[in-house]
Order: structure tokens, then sequence, then C-alpha cells
């Protein structure tokens, strides 16, 4: 292996940043007509979802007439994108400002296309492109999943354009297209997937040597704590499933859900406004042992993905029994959360996108970081971070339930701007889903030159920013 960044060049799939090379260099692919790839636009694809994805979107957009550059950044990048049309990156995100800088100005690639706005080398990218007028289309865990994944442009998320793009008219009479349902077991293939991706990115940290990753975890605790997970959904099956249809059958409407995300989760961490799970437990647990009915129950529903990385369990209960409130707090780590809200009181969450469930349920939502539906008549959402409190204990005794007609709105405008129906790990539907993303960066890319972003200058303002026109870009 070699590499690229300011570093030692080893080999041919690598670039040195101080020779700038540019991508035609690199890639000597040819169109189906025989024309070389001088003539086609190029794609520049960026870290992708764990899994073959990416590989699958390349072919796509060749299929197409595009040309392809994929940019690893670790050696799980490289298991599933190595070969000719991919080169691998080793330095600061500062060498990668410059890289990227240069390559832009000289190659003008028509759009980047990456996975996670938030991660380091991601968060660079998309500062670099908007100062140099290249759109960027963002990918993230579908907001409805597990049938769409997210496809924005400019950001996902907190970042995401239905921040800002309201609803045009007449949108809530034009009918959805039917959506294909996505049929598997997606957790399985997205741990099968994730192991092989963090093995083959541990063995090859040597050749990655002082790269960023947004998640550092290393291999051998991931086998042991993914063993874990494994282990206490086995474990705990029998009580999540009697529990849920307890509360289900029993507590109708008589109990709150708290929604637990990924504690290293990049959403929660650039977005959260500084909350963390384990202070989502106790802000909740104290106000509800407080203020709540005490007819009324809590629970927690721990995030699968997170299941063996935390043990929220035993914390919960210690906590509820401090507060002495432990006969009303429940914990569940399995099951569907889908099912539990439309049968709740209301959600708490910082901003997953489990907050969708509950808008469509109709169920009161309280969301205590930035999010995409943090808008008023959709969710309540404290402004700062010092009203979270009275927020909290608030939401026992007032529970603000979302207005029918501005969910519906929204919701609907969100399947057509944001979603597109397909999987990133399910390998039945990744073809097509792959070819639905082609369809979208050629029906949209004109329109996203000159569309507006999301920049956070204080967690309480959003400042709309224009992104440059094309005609701003140097290169051919």
């Amino acid at each position: 292996m070699g590499k690229f960044g300011g570093v030692s060049d080893r080999g041919s799939n690598f670039v040195n940043l101080r020779d700038h090379m540019n991508f035609r260099a690199i890639n000597h692919s040819r169109s189906p007509t025989g024309n070389t790839s001088a003539s086609k636009s190029i794609v520049l694809l960026l870290q992708g979802p764990v899994g073959p994805f990416f590989n699958t979107l390349a072919r796509a957009l060749a299929a197409g007439g595009y040309d392809t550059l994929k940019v690893n950044f670790n050696g799980g990048d490289w298991l599933f994108s190595h070969g000719k049309g991919a080169v691998n990156f080793c330095g600061t995100t500062d060498a990668w400002a410059n890289w990227l800088t240069a390559f832009i100005k000289r190659d003008a690639p028509l759009v980047i296309v990456l996975f996670g706005d938030c991660r380091p080398y991601h968060r660079t990218a998309i500062d670099v492109a908007k100062q140099l007028g290249v759109p960027v289309l963002c990918f993230e865990e579908g907001y409805a999943r597990p049938h769409f994944i997210s496809c924005e442009w400019g950001g996902n998320n907190a970042r995401s354009p239905l921040r800002i793009d309201a609803p045009p008219a007449g949108d809530a009479e034009t009918p959805l297209e039917p959506a294909e349902m996505m049929r598997g077991n997606l957790f399985r293939s997205m741990a099968m997937e994730g192991i092989a991706y963090y093995v083959v990115k541990a063995l090859g940290a040597p050749f990655f040597f002082g790269n960023e990753h947004h998640r550092n975890r290393a291999i051998l605790s991931e086998v042991i704590l993914w063993t874990r997970n494994f282990y206490r959904k086995l474990r705990y099956y029998p009580r999540n499933n009697n529990l849920t249809v307890d509360l289900i059958e029993n507590q109708e409407g008589r109990y709150f859900v708290v929604a637990l995300q990924v504690h290293d989760d990049q959403q929660l961490l650039s977005h959260g406004r500084g909350w963390t799970m384990e202070r989502l437990i106790t802000e909740t647990i104290r106000s509800f042992a407080r203020r709540a009915d005490p007819a009324h129950q809590l629970v927690f529903k721990i995030h699968p993905m997170d299941r063996g990385h935390k043990s929220y369990r035993p914390f919960v209960k210690q906590l509820a029994m401090l507060c002495k409130c432990e006969d009303r707090v429940q914990v569940l780590d399995d099951g569907s959360i889908g099912l539990l809200i439309r049968h709740s009181l209301g959600l708490i969450t910082v901003n997953s996108t489990s907050g969708l469930l509950a808008l469509n349920h109709g169920k009161p939502l309280l969301a205590l970081g930035d999010t995409f539906y943090g808008a008023e008549g959709l969710a309540s959402l404290p402004r700062n971070d010092a009203l979270s409190a009275a927020a909290i204990d608030d939401f026992w005794q007032n529970p603000i339930a979302p207005q029918k007609e501005r969910v519906q709105q929204f919701v609907r405008h969100m399947y057509r701007q944001s979603l597109i129906n397909g999987s990133f790990y399910l390998r039945t539907y990744i073809e097509d889903t792959a070819e639905r993303v082609v369809q979208r960066i050629r029906a949209q890319l004109p329109s996203a030159a000159g569309a507006k972003t999301v920049a956070f200058l204080h967690p309480d303002n959003i400042t709309l920013l224009e992104q440059p026109d094309f005609g701003g870009r140097s290169g051919t």
C-alpha cells in the first residue's frame, strides 16, 4: 500500500499531495462509446456506509456516463473500494483540505457524495466544496427505516434542507409513488458488514497512520462488545418481549418513552447541545420522579447498536431506586420502538430519527437537541439548554400533540425531497438503490447549485448560506 496527503507515495493507487495529480491521470476507464474519461463528468465519492454500496454506486454512475473517484481514509474503506478509480488518503484534515482544494480547481468534479456529514474529513470536504461551488450529496441512515435511505443536498439531520425548505403549494394533493418494502434481516447485514469493516480498518491502520476516524474503537474491544451485544439480545429477549406486550395491552396511554441513541453517534455529538445518554437518563428520571403522574410509567428504549457498548440497564435501575420510582421505570433494548411509541403518551429524545415515529403516530414529542423536525407545530424544542429542565418537567404534565396537517405536509415533503426507497445493506436491493441515487443526481443536480445550506453559529440561530454559482468554478 502507498499513501497520499503529504506522506510518502509507495504505490500506483496513491496520490501524493505535492504533485496535485489530477483524476484523469489516475483513472483510465473508458466509456461504452470508447471515449476517454476526460470527456465525462467526475463524481467524487468519499466514505460510504459500511459494505459494498459505494462500490455498487460507482458502477451505476459509470453506466450512466459519469467517471468516479473513490477516496479511502482507512482499511475498512479500502476493503469495499479499491483498484482502478480509488485512491487512499493518509494525512491530517488540513492536508486533506489542501489536496481537495487543488483537486477541485483542476478537475472540477460535478458533485461530491458522502455518508455522514459530521465525520471529520467530511466536514472539511463540505466546507471546501461550499467555498468552491461544488454541490455535496449527503447520505445517512434513513429517516424512515428500513425501507428508505436519506439522501440530501448539503447535509442531513440538523443540517438537513428540511429545516429551511417549506413544502411547496399543492404538495399535499400529489400522491406519493408506491414504495418497495425492504425484506431481510437488516441488523444482521449491518453487523456482518460492520465487523468486516472494523477488522480490516484495524489491520490497515499502519498504512493510514495519523488519520482521524469518527469512532475510535479498538478491534479487540469491538469484537468483545459486539459479542456482548448478541448475548444481551438473546438473554433479554423473553423479558423484552413480555414487557412490550404488557405495556401495549395493559398500560396503553399510561407511559412515556425515552429514546436513547448510540453514545458516539456524530449527530448526537455535533448537534446534541452537549447532551449525553447518561445525562438524558439522569435528568428524565429525576424530573419524572418529581413531576409525573404517579400512575404513569417511564420506558427507556436502548438503541440496539449500542446494546453491547453501554450498560444502561443497571444505571437506569440504580438511579430509579435512588429517586424512589423503580417500580415505574422500565428498560427495553430490543423490539419495535414504533409500536412502543404508538401506544405511549409521548416521546423524549435528543435528536433521534425516532422522533418521526412520534409525529407519524400523532404523539407529543420533546426534542432536546438540534434536529430537522424541530419546527413549530411538530415538536417541543427548548430554545436553549438552560430551559431544558423546565421543558422536561412540563412535558409530563402538558404534552402537546403535533398538528396533524403540519405533520402531513412535513412528512410528504420529506419523502419527496430527502428519502430514496432502498437499502444500503440488504444485498438484494443495493443495485436498485444505487440506480435510484443516480436518477436523483441527474434530476436534481442543476437546482443544487443554488441550494441553501444550514450553518450553525449558535444552537438557537440558523444562518442561511447561498452556495456559489457553478460559474465560479475553475477547470473544465
